[in-house]
């Protein structure tokens, strides 16, 4: 386990290592909201003492609009840092790395090797290998590489994202596998407070705990004397059609998911006076531009289908020669197909058959399309001329861990393999 994880840092140092470039890694509380937020809180207030841009102003005071995620984690950095003999009122680097970038990696290859539950995968090779593998290509072959490159200047935005990646890992590995509601609980909030609209993922969450656990199933199916298994370990029609009771998880969901919405809800009250007025739709009075313009126009409606649909699916850079090497323009292009820089999620639709037999699986991939459906009314798209779409990061981890276990097979193996060094080419090509 330790040698592949082992080659699994050395493989992200090697190829991402240039492109993140952790030792330039830093956050300041002059470019930062949650972090400025969260010194304020040592201080006893909430309110911003700088302008920024994710700021609303209310009765005269200035008030961070983003998710709490951060505001924690730099509450957390701040005060490493000063009992480690920093200034209180900065968040050292090596912790802001360490609290940000390097729990993705080792996350990643937790939930992955989870995910592969028998011994030998394709070609022989064991699932700590396949983990790795895996791992490197969340990291370097989605749009979480891109995202981590711009960490490094302390952007609320990206850190958000990076965060929220590391709750869902947590999240769906702990639904597809051990079921422990609170861990799982514990990565929806993690996610929830940094990107709000994973909230649709409560919805999963109170399903599978309400459904109960695999192994009750199967000790009702043997003590009636019927399998509860086919060859491939999946659960029989006689024990995944069984009648079940809701199970002792169901409070313990509960009331994790009213805490998760609790928490920003008071601090929406504490500033606005308002539980469910988060600030959002009054952060571009004061700015001008296209964003802006569409934001005052409609800040969230099926408007913006159609350029999410195009930023998702469709829309792609050209590519040109420059000094003897391939530059993609990604000038005045929303986002990039997610088909076209990570081929490997195509096997959602290849492996349907697959994860649709899996209850847990496919509860949690359909869960994905409400987040989807979301993502697609609001009036960016995050990512203009980027060159990828970020906000697929809301959902990319728990497709690949759903269809993990396929993409590992004697079948998908070479077609893996592929999508990798094709992936990791293309977003280091980015500029």
């Amino acid at each position: 386990m330790w040698g592949c994880l082992a080659l699994l840092l050395v493989g992200l140092h090697l190829i991402a290592g240039p492109k993140i470039t952790l030792s330039q890694w830093s956050v300041t509380p002059d470019a930062n909201a949650a972090l400025e937020e969260a010194l304020q809180w040592k201080k006893g207030t909430m309110a911003l003492s700088r302008s920024y841009s994710e700021m609303v102003v209310h009765n005269g005071t200035r008030y961070n609009i983003v998710g709490p995620g951060f505001v924690f984690v730099s509450l957390i950095g701040s005060m490493l840092t000063g009992w480690t003999g920093g200034s209180p009122d900065t968040f050292y680097p090596p912790y802001y790395v360490a609290m940000v970038a390097l729990p993705i990696p080792f996350v990643a290859y937790w939930a992955f090797r989870s995910v592969l539950k028998s011994r030998k995968t394709g070609l022989g090779t064991s699932r700590l290998a396949w983990a790795a593998v895996l791992s490197a290509y969340l990291i370097v072959g989605t749009s979480l590489l891109p995202v981590l490159a711009i960490c490094k200047d302390g952007s609320i935005y990206y850190i958000n994202h990076a965060l929220a990646v590391v709750g869902l890992l947590v999240f769906a590995v702990e639904l597809l596998g051990r079921r422990r509601i609170w861990l799982a609980a514990l990565g929806l909030c993690l996610a929830v407070w940094c990107r709000q609209m994973t909230c649709l993922y409560a919805i999963p969450l109170l399903w599978i705990a309400w459904r109960g656990h695999p192994r009750d199933t199967a000790t009702v199916a043997q003590a009636a004397g019927s399998p509860t298994q086919n060859n491939l370990g999946q659960p029989t029609a006689s024990s995944s059609t069984r009648r079940r009771k809701p199970r002792r998880d169901v409070p313990i969901a509960a009331a994790c998911v009213a805490v998760i919405a609790a928490v920003p809800m008071t601090l929406n009250a504490l500033k606005f006076g308002n539980p469910f007025d988060t600030g959002y739709t009054r952060m571009y009075q004061s700015h001008s531009g296209p964003i802006a313009q569409r934001a005052r126009q409609q800040f969230f409606g099926p408007t913006y289908v159609k350029m999410h649909a195009a930023a998702m699916n469709t829309n792609f850079p050209i590519w040109e020669l420059r000094g003897g090497t391939l530059y993609p323009v990604t000038v005045d292009i929303e986002g990039t197909s997610i088909w076209l820089t990570s081929p490997l999620l195509l096997g959602v639709f290849v492996t349907c058959r697959s994860w649709w037999r899996d209850r847990s699986r496919r509860v949690l991939m359909l869960s994905t399309l409400p987040v989807i459906a979301g993502l697609m009314c609001y009036h960016t798209t995050g990512a203009g001329g980027a060159g990828y779409y970020r906000y697929s990061l809301d959902f990319i981890p728990i497709w690949l861990l759903v269809i993990a276990p396929c993409t590992t097979g004697r079948r998908g193996v070479p077609l893996t393999l592929a999508c990798l060094a094709y992936s990791a080419l293309y977003f280091n090509l980015l500029p």
